[in-house]
């Protein structure tokens, strides 16, 4: 995009400004790292139109060829290009006409009329050909210049050299007093043989340092122009700031190219053993190799040790051989350096990654065991581990590998277990593991340890009883290496009921920790078949025992209540208390525990925090157990036993306390803020047993009156109902001389 006036971007850039805080910015050959606001980018140091219309704030000015932040007003006048899609191009040719030369530069869109204005034909054009200066026109955006044929040398010394020699020169373009600048900078330069040689095959390749800037074109050798690939007129090296070209008798005895167009692409391998067995072959792709090594001599070192039989396998790849001793000069880690040869200097290209000799090591192994008939695969892990193919895993001996490599990379072989000779397991300490690479001495790595087992088994003479809840675990001893995903099962009215076991360390003896599976409660004890299974190298295996194994799963307990005795000393659970919860685990605790409700934790903001009381005794009607010295348990009222449940507890009951033992809170009401209370609800008591005694006796009364005219109905409904008779038999007596006569009888 192009515009005549730097106004439209007076508002546009402050909003950039303001919103831009740290930008990367990617240009043609340029990194711009940006930290703030965008008016901290000097936009004055990009030197083509490129360069400067893809930073997002800068504007190329073409009529003073330089590039501005396009917010700043006093360029309003300017023609200004934003987008380097607009930047002007040119197109230089170099021809002859006659005995002359001719330098033609084609100016693309020159029909925009921002370019047109600045290389219009009235405009004042020169050429700078080296330290002369020539006159020059334009005409529908063509800039010529007629330059005077040059002989650099003469045809003796042509003759004598039986080249044709290369010459290179530097021009630039001066319009009306201002530097025109190209976009690519090869532009500035003018290369020719002293004769035509139109089959020349040629590369051209521009490059900056610190102080200078290079232009160098090689060509391969063509003995029908003889043309020679590389003279020392091959390349021009001049002074970064003021284009000052350097002299033939200060040129360099060697320099180093770092342009896009010759570079070393790839080193395979990018490492090597630091001590090695054999010598290694080293392949390395440089771009373009075959215009610096055609005719000349190649050498090749490798972190400052020299490869030697450098050869060229094609037009970029070269081969050479690291030898089996280390130099003294070599480090480490360093570059690849290819160094082309001439005459009087050479031309080195230096790898941007960096080879390293280096020494395999290993950081892991997993598993770190298995069976004795071998097939386990095993991973290693480490740095390097594929810097040879020959690589052997060995255990504790040299002797024979003893796993079979499957895969490798630089951090991981695999690899298969061969069965054991003997087919016995030997145990956890088998022996540290061991590498040989290189068929040369090997490392003992003696932390990472494998081991060759035999099938996990279960020890005789042990009892496994539990009750039907599944709260008291097995403790089950035996030989467990190598498993994994350990299960107990038990058969119980014809189906299996399967349990998770986990295997843990006591004191140093390794035990497997089970929990069995929950029954309803047996009426009695009930001796169920039990057994053991458990994954090993990927498979499910049974654990053998010489005798049937069983599980006497008993009744749960029972909790009643629980005292306190000797003044908060100990505390007793009473209840009953089956055989399993009367045995100790392997450390000597009980398999369950008994929490004090009621207390502030000792944290005293954790939830989950309690107050344990040590159980130190089980019995069949009691447990006992001393709370922490200093507890006071007056105000304690219920208790919870609680058992392990994987990494936390939990609650199988909450028992309460008897009353009768209550006297702490008793206590509590003597003081004179309750006696008060305490005297208050005794009248209210009072009050209510004689209500509730007068209305019984209200309610008795009631219910015998009503009882008596109950009986006296039914005598006198007795008396209506005989009428008739009365008048049949005079003798009969009436109703009130039978009243009369019940009453004499109940007086006798």
């Amino acid at each position: 995009m192009i515009v005549n006036k730097c106004s439209y971007w007076i508002l546009l850039p402050f909003t950039i400004v303001s919103l831009t805080l740290s930008v990367e910015i990617n240009t043609d050959n340029v990194h711009l790292t940006g930290s703030g606001s965008s008016e901290e980018i000097n936009c004055t140091t990009y030197n083509s139109c490129r360069q400067c219309a893809d930073v997002p704030v800068c504007g190329w000015i073409i009529e003073k060829q330089i590039c501005c932040l396009y917010s700043n007003q006093s360029l309003l006048e300017s023609s200004i290009v934003v987008a380097k899609e607009f930047c002007t191009e040119y197109k230089v040719s170099l021809t002859t006409i006659d005995t002359d030369y001719w330098i033609k530069v084609v100016v693309s869109n020159i029909e925009e009329n921002s370019v047109n204005n600045f290389l219009n034909e009235h405009a004042v054009i020169n050429f700078h050909v080296e330290d002369k200066s020539y006159n020059a026109s334009i005409n529908n955006g063509v800039m010529a210049l007629k330059w005077v044929k040059v002989d650099v040398l003469t045809d003796r010394i042509r003759k004598t050299h039986k080249i044709n020699p290369l010459h290179i020169f530097y021009f630039l373009i001066i319009v009306n007093g201002v530097k025109l600048k190209f976009n690519d900078p090869r532009d500035h330069y003018i290369s020719y043989h002293s004769w035509s040689c139109p089959k020349a095959d040629c590369s051209i390749t521009y490059w900056e340092s610190d102080s200078r800037k290079y232009y160098c074109k090689w060509c391969l050798k063509n003995d029908d122009c003889r043309i020679a690939a590389k003279q020392q007129d091959s390349c021009d090296i001049r002074n970064a700031t003021n284009n000052a070209k350097m002299v033939r008798k200060t040129v360099p005895s060697s320099f180093d190219v770092n342009g896009p167009d010759l570079a070393i692409e790839s080193v395979k391998p990018d490492v090597l053993l630091f001590t090695r067995n054999t010598s290694s072959m080293l392949y390395i792709t440089v771009k373009n190799h075959r215009f610096l090594s055609d005719d000349e001599s190649t050498k090749v070192t490798v972190s400052g040790q020299d490869c030697s039989k450098v050869t060229t396998v094609d037009d970029r790849t070269i081969k050479c051989t690291v030898s089996y001793y280390n130099d003294p000069t070599m480090s480490v880690e360093g570059p690849v350096v290819v160094e082309y040869a001439y005459n009087t200097t050479a031309v080195r290209l230096k790898s941007a990654q960096t080879f390293k000799f280096v020494v395999p090591s290993v950081t892991g192994v997993n598993p770190t065991c298995g069976p004795v008939t071998g097939g386990t695969r095993i991973e290693l892990t480490g740095q390097y581990l594929n810097v040879t193919t020959e690589v052997g895993v060995f255990f504790n001996s040299m002797s024979t590998p003893m796993c079979k490599i499957k895969e490798m990379t630089r951090d991981r072989i695999s690899c298969v277990t061969m069965p054991l000779a003997d087919g016995k397991g030997r145990g956890a300490d088998v022996g540290p593991l061991l590498i040989v690479v290189d068929k040369m001495k090997g490392t003992f790595y003696r932390k990472k340890k494998f081991s060759y087992v035999s099938e996990p088994t279960v020890l005789d003479g042990q009892v496994f009883a539990g009750i039907a809840s599944g709260d008291v675990p097995l403790i089950v001893r035996g030989d467990f290496e190598c498993t994994g995903n350990q299960q107990m099962y038990v058969d119980y009215k014809g189906t299996t009921h399967y349990g998770l076991c986990a295997v843990r360390d006591y004191n140093g003896t390794k035990a497997m920790y089970c929990r069995p599976p929950k029954f309803d409660s047996p009426a009695k004890t009930t001796e169920l078949p039990l057994g053991f299974t458990a994954e090993m190298d990927g498979k499910v295996v049974r654990m053998q025992k010489n005798t049937p194994i069983h599980y006497l799963m008993y009744r749960d307990p029972v909790y009643v209540d629980f005292e306190v005795y000797n003044q908060n000393y100990t505390v007793h659970v009473n209840g009953l208390f089956p055989d399993p919860m009367q045995r100790r685990q392997l450390d000597g605790s009980y398999y369950f525990e008994v929490a004090l409700l009621g207390l502030q934790p000792p944290d005293g903001d954790d939830d989950d925090d309690v107050t344990l009381c040590l159980v130190i005794e089980v019995t069949d009607s009691y447990v006992k157990c001393w709370p922490p010295s200093g507890t006071s348990l007056a105000g304690v009222l219920e208790i919870a036993i609680v058992v392990p449940d994987g990494q936390a507890k939990r609650i199988v009951v909450v028992v309460p306390r008897r009353h009768k033992q209550y006297h702490q809170i008793l206590k509590s009401m003597q003081k004179s803020q309750c006696l008060i209370g305490g005297f208050s609800v005794l009248i209210v008591c009072v009050i209510a047993v004689m209500f509730s005694v007068k209305k019984i006796r209200d309610h008795s009364k009631r219910y015998t009156r009503r009882r008596y005219m109950s009986e006296l109905r039914n005598i006198t409904a007795g008396i209506e109902d005989s009428s008739d008779y009365l008048l049949q038999d005079s003798n009969t007596p009436s109703a009130g001389q039978r009243l009369n006569n019940e009453r004499k009888k109940n007086v006798k």
